[in-house]
């Protein structure tokens, strides 16, 4: 009875994840999808232990893709380890994810019992598969609009898979499942059933997959491949053996980011993931995890292979099918964490169909304390013998399993309450209460103070309470220092942040902007702004945003000259950057550069669209440039728009506020 709960478990973690999702985090889908999945797992995993101490006994099943998975979640746990600089927000996504695989696989395999429940579990998938077919339907068609749900509920981009492309991804793969048994099942009910629960799949693939197409208002945002190799590749460079980290793709992304990737629509994009699952691997785990990988492969085609004097059934057809569509996927999307607990669903119901065929592939094994016994699958476990050594090993595992298992749920439950803590502050700030989100962020920092994300919020959320107090007339003593403590609050979180992920090149772009905004409240700010942007231009070299805002600083502080340099280095790395060259041409003309400020400005009319506003404005004042030259040149036509914003100065210090004194920043 024990076995059927755990299988129930972790069929349910399979089945529920493409479908689940909670509007409680800033992340309504994969965060919380991997949550159900850790905490089905960990279920099984508990009344397992209770099952094999009670029994006395310890029953696995071994396969050929048990190593692997193992190598591949060491590898991700190495990664992690070696790379100090990594995302914290990593431990909790793709590293957890990887560790927890082999340990799902491992009892998945042990008690799935052949064919029956094997079909069993294809059937339900097929269901699901018809349940997000149909909401994806009902959303590319705007059929929840009328029926007053939520915004995100009720968009045309909403699956509960977390995007139409994961939607698009998941039928690809579940496709092929349902066609095979439709063909291979006997005339009934059931091939009926199949037939049309394929036309659903594939009719929810045409309308979807066509509006994730490119060009189309939902078309899928990916990485191109030749930007992803070149990341790739140049991470290798660094880190060949174990890659960047897990879930830390997002920092070598804006390290290597390709130049040409700045005159694609793509330019202002951070990816977080790579241009496909393979090209994920490498930068992220290295030349070890795309072993590990191969090894994963290697092993399920040796398990698939056809063995003398068996046939191929019409279920192993169609999970060796739907395997290979999900592999030829990785070479053109990345996963998201639906595909993998998929994949990884598809790897145990392909043991699960092998257990009688062949001995020699898939093992059924009695473990003891100093031996391991092969036994006949689907017998029951035989008595195990009396002695010293009866029943030590279940308290083995069990011990470690069960401290870890606190360990790991005391942090995720403090985890998923900052995040919710998080989520809640972020609604509060929409709606305009300050004094909520201070209190909300707080809590969530309290639970989870290793999230850099949270204090770079943090640090704003005290900033705009700062400017908020300081544009109230009459100030009082108290209200000078609450400005004060406020604003050294806000210094101190973004400067953690950086310390927190410090290969993040968005958390230096906040400090700067921070202390940029400190300019008229705090002395040596402008030095600690520019040395802020200066790193944040050595961690992603190739935004040409982060050039204009630093030479946006360097405008407001009269230094001219070296606000041309940068704006000119952003117009070098999008040469139809509007803006920049509109940044370019108001720094020329502090400086009397008429003609330079005149050709600045016919790249701005050249690189925007002859009928926007902007465009109308660009002319005017070319015109008015014009006037301070003897003749005047052509002007071009348009390929990119982008609203044209002239540098601004930082926010003035209330009336009788003292200057804060800044201490230099950590390195």
């Amino acid at each position: 009875m024990t076995g059927k709960i755990v299988l129930f478990s972790l069929s349910l973690s399979l089945l529920l994840t493409p479908l689940f999702f909670l509007p409680l985090t800033t992340d309504f889908y994969g965060f919380n999808k991997l949550m159900l999945w850790l905490i089905l797992l960990a279920a099984a995993l508990i009344v397992w232990l209770v099952q094999s101490i009670l029994t006395k006994t310890v029953r696995l099943t071994l396969s050929p893709m048990l190593l692997p998975l193992i190598i591949f979640g060491g590898v991700a746990a190495a990664s992690t380890y070696i790379n100090k600089d990594y995302s914290p927000d990593s431990l909790i996504f793709r590293t957890a994810f990887y560790l927890a695989m082999p340990v799902w696989y491992l009892l998945f395999t042990s008690l799935i019992a052949g064919s029956d429940q094997v079909r069993k579990v294809l059937n339900w998938l097929i269901g699901i598969a018809v349940v997000l077919a149909i909401v994806g339907i009902a959303s590319v068609l705007d059929l929840f609009t009328a029926l007053g749900l939520p915004d995100f509920l009720a968009a045309k981009s909403f699956s509960p898979t977390g995007s139409l492309l994961n939607l698009v991804v998941f039928l690809l793969i579940v496709l092929p499942l349902s066609l095979v048994l439709a063909f291979k099942t006997t005339l009934g009910p059931k091939k009926l059933k199949y037939f049309l629960s394929s036309g659903l799949i594939i009719s929810a693939l045409i309308l979807t997959g066509y509006q994730i197409l490119p060009g189309k208002s939902l078309a899928a945002v990916l990485l191109p491949k030749i930007a992803g190799w070149s990341i790739a590749i140049d991470t290798f460079k660094s880190s060949v053996f174990f890659g960047a980290g897990p879930g830390n793709f997002l920092n070598q992304f804006t390290r290597f980011r390709p130049v040409n990737l700045n005159l694609s629509s793509f330019w202002n994009v951070a990816f977080t993931a790579s241009a496909n699952e393979y090209f994920q691997i490498m930068t992220t785990l290295g030349i070890a995890g795309l072993v590990a990988l191969a090894l994963i492969i290697g092993a399920y085609l040796k398990l698939s292979r056809r063995a003398p004097g068996t046939r191929t059934t019409a279920l192993q057809l169609a999970v060796n099918a739907a395997v290979a569509v999900t592999l030829i996927l990785g070479l053109i999307v990345p996963f998201s964490l639906v595909t993998w607990v998929l994949f990884l669903g598809l790897l145990g119901l392909s043991v699960g169909l092998n257990k009688s065929k062949d001995m020699t592939k898939v093992k059924d094994v009695l473990v003891t304390i100093n031996a391991i016994n092969l036994v006949e699958p689907y017998t029951p476990s035989p008595e195990p013998q009396r002695g010293l050594t009866s029943g030590v090993l279940p308290l083995v595992l069990a011990i470690p399993s069960v401290l870890i298992l606190i360990l790991a749920g005391l942090n995720l439950g403090k985890i998923y309450a900052a995040e919710v803590n998080f989520r809640n502050s972020l609604a509060a700030a929409a709606a305009n209460k300050g004094l909520d989100t201070y209190n909300l962020q707080i809590a969530a920092i309290k639970l989870a103070p290793n999230l850099d994300r949270y204090r770079v919020s943090y640090s704003n959320t005290n900033l705009a309470l700062a400017n908020s107090l300081a544009q109230q007339g009459d100030l009082t003593d108290q209200d000078r220092q609450n400005i004060a403590t406020l604003i050294q609050q806000a210094i101190s979180e973004a400067r953690l942040a950086t310390q927190l992920n410090a290969a993040k090149a968005s958390n230096w772009a906040n400090l700067g902007n921070l202390y940029r905004q400190l300019i008229n409240f705090a002395d040596g700010a402008d030095n600690f702004a520019a040395a802020a942007y200066t790193r944040a231009i050595q961690l992603d070299p190739t935004n040409p945003r982060l050039r204009v805002e630093l030479g946006g600083l360097y405008y407001s502080l009269n230094q001219y000259d070296q606000a041309v340099a940068r704006f000119t280095e952003a117009t070098q790395l999008k040469p139809n950057f509007a803006n920049a060259y509109y940044n370019l041409s108001y720094a020329y003309q502090q400086q009397a550069s008429w003609l330079e400020a005149f050709q600045a400005m016919q790249q701005v009319v050249a690189v925007l669209p002859p009928d926007s506003d902007d465009a109308t404005k660009a002319r005017e004042e070319l015109a008015a440039l014009e006037t301070k030259l003897p003749q005047t040149n052509q002007t071009g036509e348009t390929t990119a728009t982008k609203e044209l914003t002239p540098p601004a100065s930082p926010p003035a210090a209330p009336q009788n506020f003292d200057l804060i004194e800044l201490s230099s920043p950590e390195p």
